[in-house]
């Protein structure tokens, strides 16, 4: 009876575990066939995904140009004046005008620096004329007398040594004159120069003393510095010193100012003990009115090489790394029909990202002179082609870009981004 039993349970536990697992089954399978179309669906659209292409990257260019240019080295110094004079008085005197103000501009010859008060050596003047008209009468008589001595000497109504003695006292007298007329010229003369007047055109830097001050000859009353020209002094080390020479012109960059002038190499300074290996350059400028003042920054483009012509792109399209230097270059595409949705007018300004390995052959202020590496860089790489001076870091080969136009309007009134104003010498410099 229990055997029985026993194999009614386990017939009763076979039936339901075959009913599980084809209850299992057909819902495997329905699961499978529903599931199944939706992911191929999204397979499908994952794949569509990848084929759309990547939306164009926003860059600017720049076009290179072929023209001449040299390697360029700055060498940085300071504008020096040209003379810078100690206005010091030569007589002692009283300072009765001093109309003069830090910052003055004076002109030479003109312009009064100070006033030394007059009245003594008016009344010296006065002295010595008295005593010339005096010494002139007492002379006079006794050229006379000595005239009747030697007459009276003839017949030998006086004897030899009173007409020596008379000649004696005439020189004498004619000497003391001599003395007097001399020291009324004298009183004359530092009568002239109480007035002191500026010696050149220039600003007053300094005043020294001041109104009602005593003087003793030699005591400074201000400084002056000269205007008109203006020295700017630079160091060349020399390695390139023997590339200029003088009378050469030289830009100079005043960086205050923000602009570029140009000069004449007026002195190459031989011996400096104060910067070794290098020598120091004048340059002599206009000082445009005042607009360039002593002490500013100055910086020197000196041209180390001969100039060539070369294809030159701008400084911001060169990428350099360690392996070497790289411009990108923008590549018309071609015209396609509308496959990513974009428009024949959109479809125009649609450019490829090309990279060139370049070689720098010479180096401006603002630009390099390059050679393109290869073939396929020296046939898109010519003058006129575009040049992508920013976001060429994210650039990978074949990319598709999009040349970002900038409204002219923007950039009106604004100072040149590139470059400095050039200023060009008159034609009195280095006269």
């Amino acid at each position: 009876m229990s055997t029985s039993k026993h194999r009614s349970v386990i017939l009763l536990f076979s039936v339901a575990l075959t009913f599980f697992l084809i209850g299992a089954s057909s819902v495997g399978y329905y699961v499978f066939a529903f599931y199944q179309p939706q992911s191929k669906v999204e397979n499908q659209n994952e794949t569509e995904k990848k084929t759309v292409p990547r939306p164009p990257s926003l860059v600017r260019v720049d076009s290179a140009r072929k023209e001449l240019i040299n390697t360029i080295r700055p060498f940085h110094g300071k504008l020096l004046e040209v003379q810078l004079a100690r206005i010091s008085t030569e007589i002692s005197g009283l300072v009765v005008a001093l109309p003069i103000e830090v910052g003055q501009k004076v002109k030479g010859g003109e312009t009064l620096i100070a006033q030394i008060d007059k009245t003594w050596l008016e009344l010296t003047i006065a002295q010595t004329e008295a005593e010339i008209k005096i010494l002139e009468k007492q002379c006079a008589f006794q050229v006379s007398e000595s005239e009747r001595i030697e007459s009276l000497a003839l017949s030998r109504a006086v004897s030899e040594s009173e007409l020596n003695n008379q000649r004696t006292l005439v020189e004498q007298f004619r000497q003391n004159l001599e003395k007097a007329i001399i020291a009324n010229k004298e009183a004359k003369e530092k009568l002239k120069r109480t007035t002191i007047l500026a010696p050149f055109d220039g600003y007053v830097i300094r005043r020294d003393t001041g109104l009602g001050e005593l003087l003793a000859p030699g005591t400074s009353i201000a400084e002056i510095v000269s205007l008109g020209f203006i020295d700017a002094r630079v160091n060349v080390v020399e390695e390139y010193i023997n590339h200029i020479k003088i009378g050469d012109e030289m830009p100079i960059i005043i960086d205050e100012l923000g602009i570029k002038v140009v000069g004449k190499i007026h002195a190459i300074v031989p011996y400096d003990l104060m910067a070794p290996r290098s020598f120091p350059v004048i340059v002599r400028l206009e000082d445009r009115n005042g607009e360039l003042k002593v002490g500013m920054s100055a910086t020197a483009l000196v041209a180390i090489t001969d100039p060539n012509e070369e294809i030159v792109v701008s400084k911001d399209a060169v990428l350099m790394k360690p392996d070497g230097s790289t411009v990108w270059v923008a590549v018309k595409t071609q015209s396609e029909k509308n496959d990513s949705g974009i428009s024949k007018e959109e479809d125009s300004s649609i450019f490829i990202a090309k990279p060139v390995p370049v070689k720098i052959t010479a180096e401006g202020i603002t630009s390099y002179g390059i050679e393109p590496e290869t073939e396929e860089g020296q046939a898109i790489l010519i003058a006129g082609a575009k040049t992508v001076i920013e976001g060429a870091e994210r650039l990978i080969p074949d990319q598709r870009i999009r040349i970002e136009e900038i409204n002219p309007k923007l950039l009106e009134n604004l100072p040149p981004s590139t470059g400095h104003r050039i200023i060009k010498p008159k034609a009195r410099i280095g006269k």
